[in-house]
């Protein structure tokens, strides 16, 4: 589990329902179905509107992605392993590292070296793993991309509530009773709007994003150390390249 996930999500909602208990009218001023139905159902079906039924499909599964621990190994151990199978097969060959090869647990990392043990020289691997890449990163990036068109979306459907309720207050201004719930819908959708997209949307789609370019810049570090190695390079040349990918990286 993400911790930083979780533990911003519940403090980020905690604080606000605190603040409306210490303001001491309870939580029922806050609870208004118009308000909820201009910017849940609002953003909802633009959202729905605006992106394919198949993209839609994977927002549960990335929901699961920014609670969970980043899978990717850290840069450092990730270089590491790279030289260590490189020296490997420029001393026993290439198939010496096939069994381990199978055993690996990252898909990126197992796909770019079976075609080392397949003898894939590094004009095909290198085009055929950043394709591969590239594909990822655009699956990613439409998911980062919904989030914060829900984030946007919540914030102007809050306007759009906003307006609706001026316009009803405007229209009863002779009415008492009608006043104050117009009043409560301007405000609190509003209120809603906001909630939804920065304590909820505006939290996935930017932990998507860190995510996103995490395991991005590992698999650009094993489409370099595969390709060096399917080249043939010395193990001194790997070192250093790798070495100085880390340095970036870290820095």
């Amino acid at each position: 589990m993400d911790k930083t996930t979780v533990i911003g999500l519940a403090a980020g909602w905690s604080f606000v329902f605190l603040a409306i208990a210490l303001g001491g009218v309870g939580l029922g001023p806050y609870i208004d179905i118009p308000s909820f139905l201009i910017v849940v159902g609002g953003t909802i079906s633009v959202t729905v509107g605006q992106f394919e039924s198949a993209d839609l499909k994977r927002i549960g599964a990335a929901l699961k992605v920014s609670m969970r621990s980043v899978k990717v190994e850290a840069v450092p151990e990730l270089v590491e392993k790279i030289i260590f199978y490189a020296t490997e097969i420029k001393k026993h060959g290439v198939m010496h590292v096939e069994q381990k090869v199978l055993e690996e647990q990252n898909p990126f990392f197992k796909e770019a070296f079976q075609l080392l043990v397949d003898g894939v020289k590094a004009e095909v691997l290198v085009p055929l793993m950043e394709t591969k890449l590239q594909h990822m990163e655009k699956r990613h990036l439409i998911m980062i991309r919904i989030f914060g068109n829900i984030g946007g979306i919540a914030g102007s459907m809050g306007m759009i509530g906003t307006l609706v309720g001026l316009v009803a207050m405007l229209a009863n201004l002779s009415d008492p009773a009608a006043v104050g719930p117009a009043m409560a819908v301007a405000l609190i959708t509003t209120l809603y709007g906001a909630l939804i997209g920065t304590v909820f949307a505006g939290i996935i789609e930017n932990k998507l994003s860190s995510k996103h370019n995490v395991e991005v810049i590992n698999c650009e570090i094993i489409i370099e150390g595969a390709s060096m190695i399917a080249a043939e390079e010395s193990i001194g040349n790997i070192k250093m390249r790798l070495n100085a990918t880390l340095v970036d990286v870290l820095e």
